[in-house]
């Protein structure tokens, strides 16, 4: 009797833990706005591993930006050790061109872009 009062103990155990689990993650049910689909084209679009650009081309860079009412990215800040990587993505990004943003000014974006190339 006891290791059946157990083991229903450890079901109902479970089971509200398992719901208080589901419940804390946040649920994402927005799906991305025309504007957020354009700007991820954009990106893969203009943004590849410089395959072409001389010297040591490979780190990290980590950049924040707008979008103005045209549609194109105004950089806010874009760090990076290497500085000459830094240069390719500022150039990259200053040609994206999202199309119309009526809204005007549209929230920060802040991104880690990594260019390392893939190990065999």
């Amino acid at each position: 009797m006891k290791t059946l009062f157990t083991r229903a103990l450890l079901v109902l155990a479970s089971v509200l833990t398992l719901n208080y689990t589901r419940a804390a993650e946040p649920m994402n049910l927005k799906s991305p706005t025309a504007l957020e689909r354009s700007l991820d084209r954009a990106l893969s679009k203009h943004l590849s591993f410089p395959v072409l650009e001389k010297g040591d081309m490979t780190g990290d860079v980590y950049v924040s930006f707008v979008i103005d009412k045209e549609g194109r990215i105004e950089v806010v800040s874009c760090a990076s050790q290497n500085e000459r990587l830094k240069d390719y993505v500022l150039r990259k990004l200053s040609r994206v061109d999202i199309g119309e943003n009526p809204e005007g000014i549209w929230k920060t974006t802040h991104m880690h872009i990594s260019f390392h190339p893939e190990k065999s």
